[in-house]
């Protein structure tokens, strides 16, 4: 019963989260770029199971993977982006 509450707050803010997602999918897509995301990434993320947080993985999606990859193309070592 101890971890019922904590439990409860985790969702209540992933859904809090998922609601700003979707007012982010909103936005056109020069504003979106703006932020430094794609429509893909917004899209992609809210496919993704109701108890995962939206907003945590457009982070890691932003931060780390786009940035990864493209030092990795590029031949670069990866490093943190300056956003995290």
């Amino acid at each position: 019963m101890a971890g019922f509450l904590p439990f409860m707050l985790h969702l209540a803010r992933v859904a809090r989260n998922r609601r700003h997602v979707v007012a982010l999918g909103e936005l056109d897509d020069h504003l979106l770029r703006d932020i430094g995301l794609e429509r893909a990434d917004v899209l992609a993320v809210l496919a993704q199971p109701r108890h995962r947080d939206p907003s945590r993985m457009l982070k890691v999606l932003c931060c780390q993977g786009r940035v990864f990859v493209e030092r990795v193309r590029d031949g670069f070592a990866p490093r943190p982006a300056s956003c995290c």
